[in-house]
């Protein structure tokens, strides 16, 4: 059963596909267990307000109900807060005083107070759907509504209500990095200063399927079971144990296929806990899946950064210094991964693909009375990459340098490769300018006034924007791989890491099959189940193909030395004269062979277990080109072209990697013309709370999508990857963002903030006539 075709840079089209689009996919809804009762939870109709009695006499004689909890039920049975990690990453990112960030407890249910609207303050389970979301009409609690803040900008002002006694002014971290003195010097000396406020407007993650949990327990042996889509099975099964205060072990998890993840499936959620407790008061199944607007109050939401940037330059357009000061809204709650990503990333990508010398960054994250941030595709990447690209039009407009002469002039070149910056990240491979020239060429920049000109004669503006993008991929250096060779024939694939639609079934497969020689459909993909894989971080910070993959290389290579002694024996030759390659052990400098599955055979099967360790980070990284058209009149916009070049390393499977970029782009492009997470600032209720209120992207705003590689391989692992799922939402903003004030400069527009909506782009318009 050995395979000589290549695996490694082929588009095979994905294997789970078939079953995902003839409706045989499993994801959390799908699922059923005999004798399961439903959940329906009672939300906050307040932003802040103090609870002073729930009362549930009437809710619970309805029919159908089996019981109703609140807060004080769960405290009594034992249930903690949620573990934020503060107390073990929080040591990583102290405040520039060097105490932790504030860690206010964050538990399942809303306690004596509520802090956004849509916090839950009671369950009931019942025998129906139905009977659940009837009797939960009827819970009746009374509150004292409090003064809410939703403004990220505001949550530190003088009068602002305060959240939590643990974090005076609404400030969870008070962070700084680089150099101070050193930034102030470099701007101090420079002969030109530019300096941009920029809005990082909120985004509410929109999952195809809506969070779902099924959760059981067994009386006999103390152990629960929870259907969830998450994206690590490992880090939810930790948390769940440390809320519930059991052994992790106690607690399987199995997560099937997943309707997205984007980082906001990473956390914890209140309602997962809550039906674990409830199975085990009432010793009977309990599922919850979430309706759309649960999704929209609910689930961890993104962005919501305030930046502003100052760039200094010399004379000759060299880059002196970038001093950034940011202040991130973090929602009411601690979610244990949006603080530290948020710090993580903004520090590291600072510098993007520039050799800035000086640079220094102060982050202030706060607590508002909204719904809490978390890691989203990007995160802390977009804003240090939109706010330098946007910084550098700028710079251009008042040096006078061509734009792009003045990025040629500050990138870093290939062979300063590897390259520490001064933020400490040490960037791996790239070649940033050959990106820039090659997506120029792609999207005929020579060409571009003669398409603005002839726009001009239809009324329209015309505008063109370019951003050179990099982001760091990998995030927890661990990751667990586990191959078993049986003699049937089979390849068993076990790997910590998961997908949501990613595609993992498909790349990890081409992985294996192209280290043993064996056939992509002989390998079996074994489903994300911790009783199944037993070790795994997940898929988070475009590290599966860096770390699950590097993993899979190290079992698939333990395969074959550990096949190395039966193929001896059978051969009949020294184990140093055994080599392999192509799916066949060879004595060396002779024609006998014998197949890894023939081996496996003799053997009974063949096993490795891997738990990969690697600290370097890879840098994805490429360069975005959008061009669009504006009606002056009304402010629609339309995207005419956009040109996108990705260096993702090495592309596995480059059909897989152009479908990241599509779908990526379209998150982007989303942000930044579109997708408004918007509170009202007196109530503190969310508005665009349906997509009635909440534009998303179609297809129809989108011109054809064709991405070029042009791949660096990285020398930091085997296989040369850096991850590929977050590139298009770390450029596309930047792209968008230059290419709107490109087309609205000429008309004196001088700022447009995200989302650019019509009606933005329209009264930048206005006020720029009358001006």
């Amino acid at each position: 059963m050995a395979s000589t075709e290549p695996t490694i840079g082929v588009s095979i089209p994905r294997l789970e596909d078939h079953r995902l689009l003839t409706g045989a996919g499993c994801f959390t809804d799908d699922i059923n267990l005999d004798g399961q009762a439903r959940a329906a939870f009672v939300r906050s109709p307040h932003a802040h307000a103090d609870i002073l009695s729930i009362d549930t006499t009437a809710a619970a004689a309805m029919p159908g109900v089996l019981a109703i909890y609140s807060a004080a039920d769960l405290l009594a049975g034992g249930v903690k807060p949620f573990p934020t990690d503060v107390d073990t990453r929080g040591l990583e990112s102290p405040n520039r005083d060097g105490s932790l960030m504030a860690d206010p407890p964050y538990y399942t249910f809303a306690n004596g107070r509520t802090r956004h609207v849509g916090a839950p303050v009671a369950m009931v389970i019942a025998e129906t759907l139905a009977d659940a979301e009837d009797a939960a009409q009827a819970v009746d609690i009374s509150y004292r509504p409090r003064k809410s803040v939703t403004d990220t900008g505001s949550a530190t002002a003088s009068d602002a209500p305060q959240l939590w006694d643990e974090a005076p002014n609404n400030i969870c971290f008070d962070w700084v990095a680089g150099d101070e003195d050193a930034t102030a010097q470099a701007l101090a000396r420079a002969d030109h200063v530019v300096s941009l406020d920029m809005v990082n407007n909120r985004i509410i993650t929109n999952f195809m399927e809506p969070r779902a949990a099924l959760a059981r327990f067994d009386s006999k042996t103390g152990n629960f079971l929870i259907h969830a889509g998450c994206q690590g099975l490992y880090t939810l099964q930790r948390r769940l144990a440390i809320s519930l205060g059991i052994e992790p072990a106690r607690i399987r998890v199995v997560s099937r296929d997943v309707g997205g993840g984007f980082g906001s499936r990473n956390v914890i959620y209140p309602e997962y806990v809550a039906v674990l407790w409830a199975a085990r008061q009432l010793d009977r199944p309990v599922k919850w899946t979430a309706r759309r607007d649960e999704e929209f109050q609910t689930t961890s939401q993104a962005r919501d950064t305030l930046l502003r940037g100052t760039l200094g330059l010399s004379r000759d357009g060299d880059f002196l210094a970038l001093r950034v000061d940011s202040t991130c809204n973090l929602g009411a709650y601690h979610t244990g991964n949006g603080p530290f990503t948020q710090l993580r990333n903004l520090t590291r990508m600072l510098p993007g693909v520039y050799k800035t010398p000086a640079l220094y960054l102060e982050l202030t994250g706060v607590f508002t009375n909204t719904v809490p941030i978390s890691s989203y595709r990007g995160v802390g990447r977009m804003e240090a990459i939109t706010l330098l690209e946007r910084l550098i039009d700028k710079a251009a407009a008042a040096t006078g340098i061509d734009r792009t002469e003045l990025r040629r002039r500050n990138v870093i070149p290939p062979e300063a490769m590897p390259h520490t910056t001064p933020m400490g990240g040490v960037y791996d491979s790239g070649t940033y300018a050959a990106n820039m020239a090659l997506t120029m060429e792609a999207a005929g920049w020579d060409s571009f006034e003669a398409r603005r000109d002839e726009a001009g004669r239809r009324g329209r503006r015309r505008g063109i924007g370019l951003c050179n993008y990099i982001e760091g991929a990998g995030g927890v250096p661990d990751e667990y791989a586990g191959l078993t060779v049986a003699g049937d024939g089979i390849v068993h694939l076990r790997a910590g890491s998961m997908s949501q639609g990613q595609g993992h079934e498909t790349t990890l497969r081409q992985i294996v099959a192209a280290e043993l020689g064996v056939p992509v459909h002989s390998i079996d993909y074994t489903a994300s189940d911790t009783d199944l894989i037993p070790a795994g971080v997940g898929t988070n910070a475009s590290r599966s193909i860096v770390r699950a993959g590097t993993a899979l290389v190290e079992a698939a290579r333990e395969v074959i030395e550990t096949g190395k002694d039966t193929a001896a024996r059978i051969l009949e030759a020294a184990r140093e004269d055994i080599s392999f390659s192509d799916g066949e052990y060879r004595v060396t400098g002779t024609d006998r062979t014998i197949d890894l599955i023939s081996v496996a055979s003799r053997a009974g099967s063949i096993n490795a277990e891997n738990n990969h360790k690697g600290s370097e980070t890879t840098y994805p990284t490429g360069c975005h080109i959008c061009e669009v058209e504006i009606d002056p009149e009304t402010g629609a916009l339309e995207i005419v072209a956009f040109s996108v070049v990705d260096d993702v390393g090495r592309a596995i499977n480059p059909m897989i990697v152009h479908g990241q970029s599509h779908g990526a782009i379209a998150q982007g492009v989303g942000q930044a013309l579109m997708e408004l997470g918007a509170y009202d600032k007196d109530s503190g209720q969310l508005l665009s709370g349906s997509y009635m209120d909440y534009c998303m992207p179609r297809a129809a705003d989108f011109p054809p999508l064709e991405p070029i590689q042009n791949d660096a391989p990285s020398p930091t692992n085997p296989l040369g990857v850096k991850g590929a799922g977050e590139g298009g939402t770390t450029g596309a903003p930047g792209a968008v963002m230059n290419a709107v004030m490109d087309a609205l400069a000429p008309i004196g527009v001088d700022h447009v903030d995200m989302p650019a909506t019509p009606h933005t782009i329209w009264k930048a318009i206005q006020r720029a006539r009358q001006s």
